[in-house]
């Protein structure tokens, strides 16, 4: 099954769902046809435009050259001179995002703003501004909701969401791969705001924490491994009270990979990484953490709803890097 989900992935079954409640559907954020989900892929081609799956090199079976944003390689998208709401979410097997607005097609620009409310948890509490050549990182399975405010720019003007990929500086010289562009077209009317606070969230107090757990994320001989275990659907590695809260500590000891690390049914908070705070737009609840090469991030999760209800139940952690789930 595991392995289907590779290929099923890789062939473009997946979507994503979009969930409200009364409180985010009252905000003053874009709403309609200027609320936009961008599910990005990417893939590799024949001459024929047929989809090429390479079954004998598994570090090839699912990235290619070809950007996709919801089905379409290197999308044009014309937009009014208002702000827009993207839901963007990360949906290749093992690729990650460095994302930038710019005005130019092969260079990054300065400051031209994403700016972040929102990210795989929902809602965070307040706007933070993405200015190129800052880039906006986007892990497999990780989604982040941005605002593009097209109203700076005169009409005619020709905008382009920039990857700049595994470069961990970036900089005006730091080389580009376009991945759609936007037109801006047209002149409306603009009634949508950001508010300067979106919606508040209670930190988890560490003081409270139950207990700590460590997980590490490694290659023994050819198998990827948590704690030295390979999965089994029918073992249970641990147990936790409903209502409790614990610290985890996910460590990645090897140098040019990385975990985008997902836990299923329970939301955390970013303490640290590397001893050092997360981005700042990595604030508030997330269900999916990025772990870079050589890295260690402390989480702290509740085992209970946001308002207040325990959890009971069984739940998966999974590295949500696709390449590596067959073995």
């Amino acid at each position: 099954m595991a392995d289907l989900t590779r290929r099923n992935v890789s062939m473009g079954l997946l979507g994503m769902y979009i969930v409200e409640d009364d409180y985010e559907r009252q905000l003053p954020l874009p709403k309609g046809e200027y609320d936009v989900p961008l599910m990005l892929e990417s893939k590799t081609f024949g001459l024929d435009g047929s989809l090429i799956l390479n079954n004998t090199k598994k570090n090839t079976l699912f990235e290619g050259s070809v950007p996709l944003v919801n089905g379409v390689p290197w999308p044009r998208m014309g937009v009014a001179n208002r702000k827009y709401r993207f839901r963007i979410l990360n949906g290749t097997g093992s690729n990650f995002f460095q994302l930038a607005l710019s005005r130019q097609e092969n260079a990054l620009t300065e400051g031209d703003i994403l700016t972040v409310i929102g990210n795989d948890g929902g809602l965070i509490d307040q706007p933070i501004p993405i200015s190129s050549p800052e880039t906006l990182r986007v892990s497999m399975a990780e989604g982040y909701e941005v605002v593009i405010d097209f109203s700076k720019y005169p009409l005619g003007t020709q905008l382009y969401l920039q990857n700049t990929g595994l470069k961990e500086r970036v900089d005006l010289e730091t080389p580009v791969k376009p991945i759609m562009r936007f037109d801006v077209v047209r002149q409306e009317i603009d009634d949508s705001e950001i508010p300067d606070q979106i919606r508040p969230f209670e930190t988890i107090s560490i003081d409270a924490a139950n207990r700590e757990r460590t997980f590490i994320y490694e290659n023994i001989q050819g198998k990827w491994m948590i704690n030295q275990k390979m999965w089994d659907a029918k073992r249970i590695d641990f147990r936790a009270n409903p209502g409790d809260i614990e610290i985890w500590t996910l460590v990645n000891p090897q140098k040019g990979k990385l975990h985008p690390i997902h836990l299923h049914g329970v939301e955390g908070q970013i303490l640290d990484r590397n001893g050092k705070p997360p981005f700042p737009y990595e604030r508030g609840w997330k269900d999916i953490f990025h772990v870079g090469s050589q890295e260690t991030v402390r989480i702290a999760l509740k085992f209970a709803t946001r308002d207040g209800r325990k959890l009971e139940g069984k739940y998966m952690l999974h590295c949500h890097h696709l390449q590596q789930i067959r073995s």
